[in-house]
């Protein structure tokens, strides 16, 4: 394949603060960076991280403002989706791509019936949050109908993607997909923004936190897949020990309800601020000392790399993908999913034991800055991006 410039779509649902969207823009800005002349497709909507979009260097955001009804309004629903096909069909006629990339499971399968219907280019999905849907406990009905879709839609794609081996394990568990049509590339995102963070009092003054006092820190979709409401549940036994601890989370969601709910019922409202969706979370995280995230299933922790890179002490839960990022006891402390008083311990143990909290940091910071290279996985991307158009054309 030669090295001349590729047409390039990044297909997401909306630019709100989650992993998913910030590996979309960060492809589409590497890439873009690297001379090739890249679309970010946003399906619903925009969001925070429209301003972290190079417009500059050429990548071209389109939004298409398309929300998909619901299923239980049936006649609804399938009018929503023939605009929404309609729309992206459209889109694919006028840029003409030779590769799509998407990063959603939803949208892996419009893109690859869109591509069927327009005979324009290769269906590349990214199948990083496929997990949201097979790493349950057991496989409802509606999950293996998405398979039994899901299914197809490999087999004729040029390549899967999968963000961690364990992910591909279960992808080609479920679908029967050869091994030889799934790789692993590891996401990252661009940790460039965490190489010069504010000072710590100077950033929590900014949040209208108490400078003094220590801080712990969630970031992510307000998700049922993160538990946040597990970590509200979990700063009680925390604060009865130091009762000092500020706690935030960066991010928005449906599930915000769910955790102010939590906080009323553990009466620790006054330690906590949910800052909301930020388009500045590399400041915001520079206020925390410690970082938990308390996910029941991931497919790949952005978050938690963007922690290591600014330095936070780390407690999280060891799912999907995490231990292939970082080791127990060197980098970070590993808890079980669900394990809400050991979450606590952690965060307990890190606060009264700096010096322990500070190596870990160092540890995860060096490992971030020195593997999670935005230079190199651009290139790792890009490569089999030029892969699979290749063997489409064989």
């Amino acid at each position: 394949m030669s090295s001349e410039a590729l047409r390039v779509i990044q297909m997401i649902p909306d630019l709100r603060v989650g992993g998913a969207e910030r590996v979309a823009v960060t492809l589409a800005n590497g890439l873009a960076e690297r001379g090739h002349k890249v679309m970010l497709l946003a399906i619903k909507g925009g969001g925070a991280q429209e301003m972290h979009v190079r417009e500059d260097l050429g990548v071209e955001l389109r939004i298409l403002g398309i929300q998909r009804d619901s299923i239980k309004r049936p006649l609804r629903f399938v009018k929503s989706m023939n605009k929404l096909r309609g729309s992206i069909c459209d889109v694919l006629e006028e840029f003409k791509p030779d590769v799509i990339n998407t990063h959603i499971p939803e949208d892996d399968l419009l893109a690859s019936d869109c591509v069927q219907r327009t005979g324009i280019g290769v269906h590349v999905p990214l199948v990083q949050s496929l997990m949201f849907h097979i790493h349950r406990q057991g496989l409802d009905f509606r999950t293996r109908m998405r398979l039994k879709m899901m299914r197809k839609m490999f087999y004729r794609s040029g390549l899967t993607l999968a963000v961690s081996s364990g992910v591909a394990k279960q992808i080609t568990a479920l679908t029967g997909l050869p091994e030889d049509r799934m790789e692993v590339l590891h996401n990252v995102t661009d940790i460039r923004p965490y190489a010069d963070l504010p000072k710590k009092a100077e950033a929590r003054l900014s949040l209208g936190l108490d400078v003094d006092r220590p801080v712990v820190a969630g970031l992510g979709r307000l998700h049922p897949a993160k538990n946040f409401p597990m970590f509200v549940r979990a700063s009680k036994a925390i604060l009865k020990k130091h009762p000092n601890v500020q706690f935030m989370i960066i991010g928005e969601g449906d599930q915000r309800g769910k955790i102010e709910a939590a906080m009323k019922e553990a009466d620790v409202g006054a330690s906590w601020t949910l800052l909301g969706q930020r388009n500045d979370v590399p400041q915001c995280l520079a206020a925390a000392d410690i970082f938990v995230q308390s996910s029941d299933y991931e497919g790949f922790p952005v978050a938690v790399v963007e922690a290591m890179a600014g330095g936070l002490q780390i407690v999280a839960t060891d799912v999907a993908s995490l231990g292939e990022v970082v080791q127990d006891g060197t980098h970070a402390l590993l808890i079980k999913a669900g394990a809400q008083d050991d979450l606590s311990a952690r965060v307990i143990e890190l606060l009264e034991n700096p010096e322990k909290g500070q190596a870990l940091a160092a540890a995860a910071k060096d490992l971030a800055w020195s593997y999670y290279n935005i230079d190199a996985y651009i290139k790792r991307a890009e490569g089999f991006l030029r892969g699979a158009i290749a063997n489409k054309n064989d």
